[in-house]
């Protein structure tokens, strides 16, 4: 039990035994007084700024025994200050007689996951404050008393809150512990004393004579002499303000101070433990004026950096990195090359220079795009500068800087810092290793420990190139030991993965060994060959129940995979055999939270579009068709404001008597909100206060489905602490902010379970990444076959130029592609190194496809440590029903080819777009805008019905749509208006030499539906060809030619003329004339698509769901489609 529960416990402990003597919650003061009586405290109320209070808000001063807090005006408040001092003395850290500064009756018990507030590494004491403030609201409202009033006795959050007399956030913060939170049984902590040091471990610990990297590798008990160099440390009377611990997390930053402490309470608040990146931005505020930045510059993280950077993206004129339509990706291809220089303390001047010394390679093309990266580095610097930003990378290459060129600050640093130990050295890059070497040049006093065969985080410059060269050039003289006993595994396991190391591992070191402290098992790890990836699921889940059976609980058994993709798969197929997981996946993806978004896009949507996904929540439940009619019904307003949908649909005489009775309950959630409100307050007031939602999750979890109600925790954790930027309604911030998350794969740490969660008997499913540093009884490792282990280095990925990373290969791409090699191998060694007494590999012999494919080379290296096992299971999968959506059309199916294309792309999205008309749109950017006037210009220039446009005539045309649709109030108007005159321009040069022809619709009959081509232009050439043109104002992909859409013109004009699709924005025209065999594959396709669209087949099966789905205008609805049937006249 973590010490946070711990606290917690005992505080509702207390709070029952006051009960029990006769004390009311409702009197918080009374109740906390008495608490105070009882430990014969006195306590003393003072006005705000009293000197008593020593400038804080209360103060517990064990010597005198009393409590003197701020009279607030609040009697909750009071008692929350009395209670949170209370704290102090229940956990003996009273020593440090302090002020309290801040208290936070609404705390959460776990941080945030995104955004900068990663950042956040609470001190000692600072960690203290935090399970004081938790302490107290757990004594004055614990959770069992907040589920009995909640559910019990039916109160609302607000209606708690006023019998409290207490904040509501606190209330409902505490209501969402106390539902949505498995609990966790009470256990006595475990003895804090360190376990005694083996020889080995005894021997690095207390040396001495220079600078030591420890190698320890998996389960050799790292942590521990760590933690046994501490020890020596305080028995040679080192003062703990001279001694420096830096690691790569906070958590292992939290847990190393607990267990540092636990041994030396009195380094308290002295010794500095903490992370680099923490340290790094510690060192940005002390020195800030040294470095020409506000004294607390804001940190960004890469949603906020794309943000910034986004609108000076027009103003660049990239080719490489061009994208006019929406930039992020390549954004953040180019933040990713920025931070990768930051590595290794490049600044934008450097990277100039090396990118334009490639300009002689043979490479022409790498050496652009490094020259490209190098321009936008140098503004992305300005931009930071102007508004006193620092980014992650800042944080460590800004004090590199410093203190390589501030003797004066470097002396006062190196004076601060006697000792310096470094946990997973492995993970540091060079700024890590010349941040070190500025604080300790000669090495004396530095201890590091690491194994270079995890290095594992290639992608932020971890390389074992920096444990090679320790001794050798980084901290010349220093010795390197090596711990060799591992407590974790069996023999039998450690013969596997030190039998990898050894068979050519890049990175590891010679004599490679693992002694298990626990012997022999006589099990050797097993890997068992089946046919698919299903026959793998079903293997795992059988063997997973088969160790359940033998007295293996589920929680100490872990699956593990290297991709999210194949994790997701993994865990839905154990769980439809009946397997307990413990895996929450994308949270953004999850059926609740998508709920929970459309319920809040209501308040700020004005075609409440959010109604098509809020229609499948049990208690608010629309049939299809009262769906459509609502979207039918709002689609005729004129520029409606929100919430006007309300008395809109309230008037509709087309639905039926349900679902007017589900309406009104819909808009009863929505009672006392409005656009204005805040995400997270809207949130608590429909699940808490407007609705019977939460209850329905708390019981969900009590039979045994924990994860919607776990979800929805972490979900509602998300919203309190996000603070999206920009102008609007707070809503409608959130969900772009979340889409950009999403689109960059920086919401990753929310898919990471709260704390509470560790104690559910389940399963747990992670990424191999993400077990670093775990270990588990049964471990089970799917997919490993020659594709997936290990896997192809990205190709689009930018490359750095060359001599950017220090080592012995110059060149940039060659560095990456051996850094990517060498990182390959140190996954599959940290995923073998996890299991304790089984490990279990599997390898599918048949693709997707039904070809075959071979195992992973990887096994190879392992094979005679191995059992081949054959499968407990027999081949098949389990049949999936497939859902359907009972659909009538009154004439025969009409589609367009752009509806083709799109119901090839999603046919769930087709269904929202084109069947429902939801209606639903993004917010658009400032690049959205600018080619919605560009579209709207081109449908009026190529119109056949007028005269041709002299290039002035389109010029007046084009500033008409601009001022119209364009993005005139940006600050970037002028750039966006000048691209957006540059893809006319091309269009225009483009036919110059061509007549217009009358356009008339073509058609084809197909499948029981008739395909209406309409080209957006029909011209001859001045050589007498005829062209049917489609344009797209913007990019061309590898398959724009080769699509649904495409195939449907073919078909359509066949030997009519010839087919021309035009790109704008790559300023690109290009042929459709797919061969034979291709064309009869698209019409079959257009067939199955035309015959599945009648059959009301509208699955969510998007192509690259990474991609689409975030900038799909339905993410945030994308569920299971409405009940009942929809009878439709067409489609257009």
């Amino acid at each position: 039990m973590d010490q946070i529960e711990l606290a917690r416990q005992r505080a509702t402990k207390l709070h029952s035994n006051l009960v029990d003597k006769g004390a009311n919650p409702a009197n918080p003061v009374d109740f906390v007084l008495r608490e105070a009586k009882r430990r014969d405290i006195e306590v003393r109320a003072y006005s705000k700024g009293h000197a008593q209070l020593e400038g804080g808000r209360a103060l517990f001063d064990a010597d005198a025994h009393a409590i003197r807090h701020e009279e607030t005006g609040s009697d909750f408040l009071n008692a929350f200050l009395i209670a949170h001092e209370i704290g102090h003395d229940e956990f003996g850290s009273s020593d440090d007689a302090t002020p309290t500064i801040k208290v936070d009756p609404a705390r959460s018990a776990d941080p945030s996951a995104t955004g900068a507030e990663r950042l956040v590494d609470y001190s000692h004491k600072g960690r203290q404050e935090v399970l004081m403030d938790l302490f107290a609201r757990e004594l004055l409202f614990p959770r069992p008393l907040a589920r009995k009033w909640y559910i019990d006795e039916g109160l609302s959050a607000k209606q708690i809150a006023e019998l409290l007399g207490a904040p509501y956030d606190m209330v409902a913060v505490q209501l969402f512990d106390a539902l949505l939170l498995p609990e966790v049984e009470l256990t006595s902590p475990k003895p804090s004393l360190p376990k005694p040091l083996n020889p080995e471990q005894k021997e690095a610990a207390i040396y001495d004579d220079g600078a030591l990297l420890l190698r320890a590798g998996p389960g050799t008990g790292k942590t521990q002499t760590l933690v046994g160099r501490l020890e020596h440390l305080r028995d040679k009377g080192i003062d703990p303000a001279s001694i420096l611990v830096l690691t790569f997390s906070n958590k292992a930053a939290g847990e190393l101070t607990e267990r540092a402490l636990s041994l030396w309470p009195e380094a308290a608040g002295a010794i500095w433990i903490g992370t680099f990146h923490s340290f790094g931005l510690d060192l940005v505020r002390r020195f800030h004026d040294h470095l020409d930045l506000p004294s607390d510059p804001t940190p960004l993280d890469t949603t906020d950096a794309i943000a910034l950077l986004e609108n000076e993206f027009v103003r660049l004129s990239l080719v490489h990195f061009k994208d006019l339509w929406d930039p992020t990706e390549k954004l953040k291809d180019i933040l990713s090359a920025i931070s990768r220089a930051k590595d290794e303390v490049v600044d934008a001047c450097r990277y100039k220079e090396l990118a334009e010394a490639m300009r002689s390679s043979a490479d022409v093309e790498a050496a652009e795009r490094c020259q490209e990266i190098a321009l936008v580095y140098e503004a992305y610097e300005t931009l930071k500068k102007g508004g006193g930003f620092v980014d992650f990378g800042d944080l460590v290459a800004l004090p590199v800087t410093l203190l390589e060129n501030d003797a004066e600050v470097c002396s006062k640093l190196q004076n601060s810092y006697e000792h310096i130990l470094v946990d997973e050295y492995q993970d540091v890059n060079r700024a890590s290793v010349r941040l070190l070497r500025a604080l300790k040049p000669n090495g004396k006093g530095l201890w590091v420990v690491g194994d270079a065969k995890q290095s594992i985080y290639r992608f932020r410059g971890a390389s074992s190139f920096n444990l090679e060269r320790f001794k050798s050039e980084d901290f010349l003289g220093g010795t390197v030991k090596s711990l060799k006993t591992n407590y974790r595994s069996y023999q039998e396991i450690c013969d596997g993965f030190v039998g990898f190391a050894k068979a050519n591992m890049l990175s590891a070191e010679t004599n490679v060994e693992a002694i298990a402290h626990r012997g022999s098992s006589t099990v050797r790890p097993a890997l068992v060959s089946v046919e698919s990836k299903e026959d793998e699921v079903a293997e795992i889940a059988a063997r997973i129940r088969a160790a359940s059976d033998d007295g293996v609980p589920y929680k100490e058994q872990a699956v593990l995979c290297k991709a999210n993709d194949r994790l997701a798969a993994v865990a839905k197929g154990l769980e439809k055999r009946g397997i307990p997981v413990l895996y929450l996946g994308p949270l953004f993806d999850r059926p609740e939270i998508k709920q929970a978004l459309a319920f809040l896009s209501l308040l700020t949507d004005p075609r409440a579009m959010g109604l098509g996904c809020v229609a499948t929540v049990p208690g608010f439940e629309l049939s299809i068709d009262d769906v459509s009619n609502c979207a039918h019904h709002l689609a005729s307003a004129t520029k409606p404001d929100p919430l006007d949908w309300k008395a809109s649909l309230s008037r509709a005489t087309d639905l039926t008597p349900d679902g007017h009775q589900s309406l009104l309950s819909i808009i009863n959630t929505l009672e006392g909100l409005t656009a204005t409100s805040t995400s997270w307050r809207a949130f608590a007031t429909i699940y808490l206060d407007n609705s019977n939602l939460m209850r329905g999750f708390f019981n969900q979890a009590a039979v045994g489905a924990p994860l919607p109600a776990i979800a929805l925790w972490q979900f509602q954790n998300f919203l309190r602490s996000v603070r999206p930027y920009g102008d609007g309604y707070p809503v409608t911030l959130l969900l772009d902010h979340i889409r950009r998350l999403v689109i960059l794969s920086d919401e990753r740490d929310l898919r990471n379970l709260p704390v509470a969660a560790q104690s559910l008997d389940a399963v747990r499913l992670m990424t191999i990444h993400g077990s670093k540093g775990l270990e588990f009884k049964i471990l089970h490792l799917p997919s490993l076959t020659d594709r997936s282990m290990p896997s192809a280095a990205r190709q689009n990925t930018p490359a750095p130029p060359d001599g950017m990373i220090e080592g012995a290969i110059h060149s940039g791409k060659d560095a990456v592609r051996a850094g990517h090699d060498e990182e390959q191998e140190c996954l599959f060694f940290v995923a073998l190194s996890r299991a304790e007494n089984e490990l279990i590999m599997y390898a599918p012999s048949k693709q997707s496809d039904g070809k075959s494919q071979k195992r992973s080379k990887f096994i190879e290296r392992i094979a005679d440590k191995l059992v081949f096992s054959p499968a407990i299971t027999m081949p098949g999968s389990l049949s999936e029903h497939k859902k359907t959506v009972g659909i009538s059309f009154d004439t025969p199916l009409s589609i367009t080819p752009s509806q083709l294309a799109l119901y090839e792309k999603c046919p769930r999205r087709f269904l929202y777009a084109h069947v429902l008309k939801l209606g639903g749109r993004r917010t658009e950017s400032a690049f959205m805008k600018m080619h919605a006037a560009v579209q709207n210009t081109i449908d009026e220039f190529v119109d056949p019905d007028n005269p041709m446009l002299t290039e002035v005539e389109l010029e007046a045309l084009y500033k008409r749509h601009w001022d119209a649709r364009g993005p005139v109030d940006h600050g970037y108007a002028n750039d966006y208006e000048r691209v957006g005159r540059q893809l006319l321009t091309f269009l225009f040069d483009l036919r110059r030499t061509e007549t217009p022809q009358p356009i008339s619709d073509l058609t084809l009959n197909m499948a029981g539906a008739q395909i209406i081509v309409r080209p957006d232009e029909r011209t001859t050439r001045s050589d007498g060809r005829l062209i049917f043109r489609h344009i797209r104002t913007g990019r061309k992909t590898t398959t724009s030619t080769d699509t649904l859409d495409a195939a449907a013109y073919q078909l359509a004009v066949g030997s009519l003329g010839e087919i021309e699709f035009v790109f704008l924005t790559d300023e690109e025209r290009s042929p459709v004339d797919m061969g034979t065999t291709k064309l009869n594959n698209r019409r079959k396709r257009i067939e199955n698509a035309a015959s599945s669209i009648r059959s009301g087949a509208f699955p969510a099966r998007p192509k690259q769901p990474d991609r689409t789905c975030p900038r799909c205008p339905y993410f945030f609805i994308c569920t299971d489609a409405p009940s009942g049937d929809l009878s439709k006249k067409t489609l257009n």
